[in-house]
């Protein structure tokens, strides 16, 4: 059975954004490419018009409904979307068939991770920290987005910063669906702080959920891998965390350190930390085990 194509690819996403406007022939081709990637990337224009029952000038019509100026470049950022969607299948297949024990892969993976650590904090400039910490302080309210392995950083960023900030801290994607996440971005506005997290391979809702918070006049925090993300595009501040594996798609654990030193961070500048802490202590004293 051909392998669909993820929603997360840029193709995909475009297919989706402009389904609802195509005639009935251009959708049988978009029908066809979504369930058919692998064999639509090898094949010409004659052929997909013949599978998809329809003719070469529709393929046509229907690439350049997509935003591609030609079929070969349609065939080209297909490729691209499968060699992305298919990279962690690879990269398993190779380590598994590399010499080496479990304890080495182990080894491997902690590593891997610490080099994406080091680089972290390699990137971080001080007035760009200084200035993140500043907005978290001084927002009106702050909605957290985040999904895939950005969700449980998103989940760990509200628990951390909801104790330390008087603040309004909103998970904005964890409980009430797509139409909730979406109604609390538009009535985000000015003073209001977004703060969002994507990895590779990147969540078009939370791309989506941020620019329409942007759009209202909230402020954007980008928790992202490199410049080249579309959320960097996107916000006001940036801060960086590699999230390479060489087996999996991504790593969260140089996102989940970043997330971590931004809550230290807020923590300290807090006047009132240490008694908003005592007093939660106190409160679940006798919830502890020693």
């Amino acid at each position: 059975m051909s392998q669909t194509l993820k929603p997360t690819t840029d193709l995909a996403n475009r297919i989706a954004l402009v389904y609802p406007s195509l005639s009935d022939a251009h959708r049988r081709t978009a029908d066809y490419v979504l369930r058919n990637p692998l064999d639509t990337a090898t094949m010409t224009i004659e052929g997909l018009a013949r599978r998809s029952d329809t003719s070469t000038a529709t393929v046509t019509r229907f690439v350049r409904a997509l935003g591609y100026s030609s079929y070969g470049e349609f065939r080209g950022a297909l490729s691209s979307a499968l060699k992305l969607a298919m990279a962690p299948v690879a990269g398993l297949a190779g380590a598994r068939a590399a010499a080496g024990s479990t304890f080495a892969t182990i080894v491997a993976a902690l590593k891997d991770q610490t080099a994406n650590l080091e680089e972290t904090i390699a990137t971080l400039d001080e007035r760009v920290c200084a200035r993140v910490i500043e907005a978290l302080l001084q927002a009106r309210r702050i909605f957290i987005v985040g999904s895939g392995a950005s969700h449980h950083v998103a989940a760990y960023l509200e628990d951390g910063l909801a104790l330390y900030l008087d603040t309004n801290v909103i998970f904005a994607a964890s409980r009430g669906g797509p139409e909730h996440a979406i109604r609390l971005m538009m009535s985000a506005g000015p003073g209001d702080l977004v703060l969002a997290i994507s990895m590779p391979r990147y969540s078009r809702r939370t791309l989506d959920l941020t620019a329409l918070a942007k759009k209202h006049g909230a402020l954007v925090l980008a928790l992202t891998d490199a410049p080249t993300s579309p959320l960097a595009r996107i916000a006001d501040m940036t801060l960086f965390a590699p999230a390479r594996n060489r087996m999996l798609p991504n790593s969260p654990s140089a996102t989940f350190a970043l997330a971590d030193a931004i809550i230290t961070a807020v923590a300290r500048e807090r006047p009132d930390a240490v008694e908003a802490l005592k007093e939660l202590s106190e409160s679940l004293l006798w919830t502890f085990h020693e």
